[in-house]
């Protein structure tokens, strides 16, 4: 659930010059690149796709009281990608991004397609196994711009 990655797994060759840099640089460089990579998951999560650009899987059908099938226009997170549920924890070593309280449950269920409860404010409620959405992961159009970012910032402080 959580994609934590020291900044050397970008590219090898780039350890030797992102270690020159003082650690508050390299913090700062950290969360430029933590806060692209929540803008952008936010945005696949809130377009239901996953990080390979896949679509996600449907909901399943669900029926109102006279037995008709209801019509879901609604997004399926339409919450889990706001800046407050999805935080990004940085060092100078790493990027996290992470869902917070209640959020990581339900992200959990959903990103590694687990049973849980249908509806969590009913003791008694029924169990279901969801299918299985990645919510966070970094595609190779993400480590491009990564790279691009990190680029731009060592350009930035030898010009």
């Amino acid at each position: 659930m959580t994609e934590a990655s020291g900044l050397e797994a970008i590219e090898p060759w780039l350890d030797g010059l992102l270690q020159r840099l003082k650690p508050g640089e390299r913090r700062a460089l950290t969360s430029k690149i933590g806060r692209m990579l929540r803008q952008r998951n936010a945005e696949r999560i809130r377009d239901n796709s996953d990080p390979d650009g896949n679509p996600m899987p449907a909901r399943k059908r669900q029926l109102d009281q006279r037995g008709r099938i209801r019509k879901r226009k609604a997004l399926m997170f339409p919450k889990i990608a706001l800046a407050r549920n999805l935080k990004v924890r940085t060092s100078p070593e790493e990027v996290e991004l992470t869902f917070t309280g209640r959020t990581a449950q339900t992200a959990a269920v959903h990103h590694y397609g687990l049973e849980d409860k249908v509806d969590r404010r009913i003791p008694n409620s029924i169990r279901t196994r969801y299918s299985a959405r990645r919510l966070l992961g970094i595609p190779a159009g993400d480590r491009d711009a990564i790279m691009d970012e990190v680029l731009a910032w060592l350009d930035l402080k030898d010009g």
